[in-house]
């Protein structure tokens, strides 16, 4: 069962380097209702820039994002700094296959897909992001986002981008997959809100972790998949 309160213990995880075996491609259709869901199956992972590492809250339907008890335009307007929350699925997806989840904004942004081959750890042991792609969704339409590290700062850049308007409160399936051409580039297409872009970027891992972030405001979450 997933308590209902702030999920922050979810980071138990494997102690040298948090690497998972790359043999088969994971499979699954996770619900985020109560008792629905395991966070056995999840890691909690730090962003570089922030200090803190948050976990998510149980609600009723879904989950959300660690946020204080105030609106979502005053918590765009003031605290997006102090609202990350990430987790990521134990086991890694692979090429080929289609990842999913069912998101909703209450403000402006920006509930997110991430991708990331490897995770590091921060100084105090937690996993980390290092190298990540995030699919973000907000009510300017969707951001792909290369994250990396340069001269041991964190550093990122749009690599992909679509605008058209999508609305706060409201449910949207983002769904991201990562193939190869048959000349063997690499490519990511996103589908969302009957929209798609496409991008390449033969820096896309043939095997990644995948799972949501949740950020910059209050976000929630209702299922996750991959296929």
């Amino acid at each position: 069962m997933v308590p209902k309160s702030h999920l922050a213990a979810l980071a138990l995880l494997v102690s040298a380097g948090f690497a998972c075996p790359l043999s088969a491609a994971t499979k699954a259709d996770i619900s985020f209702a109560p008792g629905a869901w395991s966070t056995n199956d999840w890691i909690l992972v730090k962003s570089p820039r922030w200090e803190y590492m948050h976990g998510f809250v149980q609600r009723e339907d879904g989950i959300e994002n660690e946020c204080p008890p105030l609106s979502g335009k005053e918590i765009f307007e003031h605290h997006t700094s102090k609202v990350y929350s990430a987790m990521v699925l134990k086991d890694r997806a692979a090429i080929g296959q289609t990842v999913s989840s069912t998101m909703s904004f209450d403000w402006r942004m920006a509930p997110l897909i991430v991708l990331a081959e490897n995770l590091g750890k921060a100084p105090a042991g937690e996993p980390v992001f290092g190298e990540h792609w995030e699919i973000v969704l907000f009510d300017g339409g969707l951001n792909v986002w290369h994250h990396s590290m340069r001269d041991g700062k964190p550093f990122w850049y749009k690599a992909a981008y679509l605008k058209v308007p999508f609305a706060k409160d409201t449910r949207y399936t983002v769904e991201v997959k990562v193939s190869k051409t048959p000349k063997g580039v690499k490519q990511m297409v996103v589908k969302c809100g009957g929209y798609e872009i496409g991008y390449v970027d033969n820096d896309l891992p043939d095997a990644f972790y995948v799972g949501i972030i949740g950020c910059e405001g209050r976000n929630r979450f209702y299922d996750f998949k991959v296929q």
